[in-house]
């Protein structure tokens, strides 16, 4: 089923038709759609574009009444692209408009069918009363229906393109305004969490144990509310840019700045951005970062039965980085030990490493002593959703975690690297490793640029 013709396709017919007709000679030109064209049934003709316009009817009831006479012919259009011609009564032609007395042949109708793909578009029509065609002539006229086809097979596609975008920016809204409505939700039991949080901190005396966990978890609830905060920034600002996309669709892009067509990317010069907003690269020590980190999850490494522990042989080392990317990369990878550690493994943080062939990058090693990560799976592991064996085991995931961390040391201008078994790590371990568990384990790396 076609779609009606635009505007842009009717002017562009229009202008050509005036062109042809003028060109060779024709009493009159037309080109008519194809709307329910089938190999059982004669097609509606829909008008599209004529020349002169004044012909419009009188051409378009030429054509209908040719089109019954003939059926086989203008089915057969649909397996071949030849023109046909026939003898029609006149219609508004050159003869029968000077009012000429004499006897005047029977305009000569020739009609081309637009094709394209097999499937027929169309027909574009020409009708002369006082010569025949010549074969120049039809050379001609079928080229332009050549010509106006794929223009018919452009505005097709563009339209039909415009009525999908609209489906989607129409689902996309509606997308918009769940998240918009969770997001609120989401944020009336954190803060009640957090309320009860400080509550139960007042009401437990310093020296009880119990307060190093209400703490972290307030520390966690505000992690949280620092992460609603930038996804209800990031939802917003594709709010803007589908608006802005929706309401002003340019029909060139500018030649100096291809970025125009990404607001998102137009906003953000360095194009170092993440979930959290752009980053910020400045010289941070290693140890304000990890030392925290392994604070707030000793708890739920002792809940788990897993020993774990930061070796910092420098503290005031430094790296160049952002401190919320770094601090989310190693939480990730904090998060994957637990996760994954058997009952009794060790779990460390370490940092002070250095490559021989690079100097002046930095390593932070966050390893562990559980089964380790099998070869065929390590190629993969950053990947988006990738999980390997480990998607057929009892533990939930999405396969984000570490495509994330490394996303985001990557734009801190690091890599990431993994070795598994432990015995793959290229330097020494730390002394609490058993020998034994040499076989197994994995340990992650990071490496930064050192900061001077």
């Amino acid at each position: 089923m076609l779609m009606p013709a635009s505007a842009e396709f009717a002017a562009l017919c229009q202008s050509q038709l005036a062109m042809m007709t003028k060109l060779v000679g024709a009493d009159s030109t037309a080109v008519y759609m194809a709307e329910g064209w089938s190999a059982q049934q004669v097609p509606n003709l829909l008008p599209i574009a004529v020349y002169p316009p004044e012909g419009a009817s009188a051409n378009l009831r030429a054509l209908n009444k040719s089109l019954p006479a003939a059926p086989g012919n203008f089915m057969a259009l649909q397996g071949r692209p030849e023109t046909i011609t026939a003898r029609q009564e006149p219609p508004l032609s050159k003869a029968s408009s000077r009012g000429s007395t004499e006897a005047a042949e029977p305009p000569e109708q020739l009609a081309i069918p637009m094709m394209h793909e097999g499937g027929v578009f169309g027909v574009l029509v020409s009708w002369r009363a006082d010569r025949p065609w010549r074969d120049g002539e039809r050379e001609r006229l079928e080229e332009c229906a050549r010509s106006l086809t794929l223009a018919c097979v452009l505005d097709q596609r563009g339209q039909w393109l415009k009525t999908q975008m609209s489906a989607l920016d129409h689902v996309q809204a509606q997308q918009s305004d769940r998240f918009h409505e969770l997001l609120h939700q989401l944020r009336s039991p954190l803060t009640a969490l957090k309320t009860f949080g400080k509550l139960l901190t007042k009401r437990l005396p310093t020296e009880d144990p119990n307060r190093r966990l209400v703490t972290n978890m307030l520390r966690e609830g505000d992690r949280m509310q620092e992460l609603l905060g930038y996804f209800d920034d990031t939802l917003q600002a594709a709010d803007d840019s589908r608006e802005e996309t929706a309401t002003s669709v340019p029909l060139l892009l500018p030649a100096d700045d291809t970025r125009q067509s990404s607001p998102a990317l137009a906003a953000a010069p360095e194009s170092l951005i993440h979930f959290g907003g752009a980053l910020t690269l400045r010289a941070i020590a290693i140890a304000a970062i990890a030392l925290p980190l392994v604070e707030l999850t000793q708890p739920l490494a002792e809940d788990a039965g897993l020993g774990l522990q930061a070796i910092a042989d420098d503290a005031d080392l430094q790296v160049q980085a952002d401190p919320k990317a770094l601090t989310e990369s190693l939480s990730i990878l904090l998060d994957n030990a637990l996760k994954y550690a058997t009952p009794g493994s060790q779990i460390w943080v370490e940092w002070g490493w250095s490559l021989p062939n690079a100097p002046d990058w930095v390593g932070i090693l966050v390893g562990d002593t559980g089964p380790g990560i099998p070869p065929e799976d390590q190629g993969r592991i950053f990947e988006r959703h990738y999980r390997g064996l480990q998607a057929a085991g009892d533990l939930d995931g999405s396969g984000l975690g570490l495509a994330i961390a490394a996303d985001l040391v990557q734009e801190m201008h690091g890599q990431m690297q993994v070795f598994s078994p432990l015995a793959a790590w290229p330097y020494s371990l730390p002394d609490m490793i058993a020998p034994e568990t040499h076989q197994r384990g994995t340990i992650f790396v990071i490496w930064l640029p050192r900061a001077d």
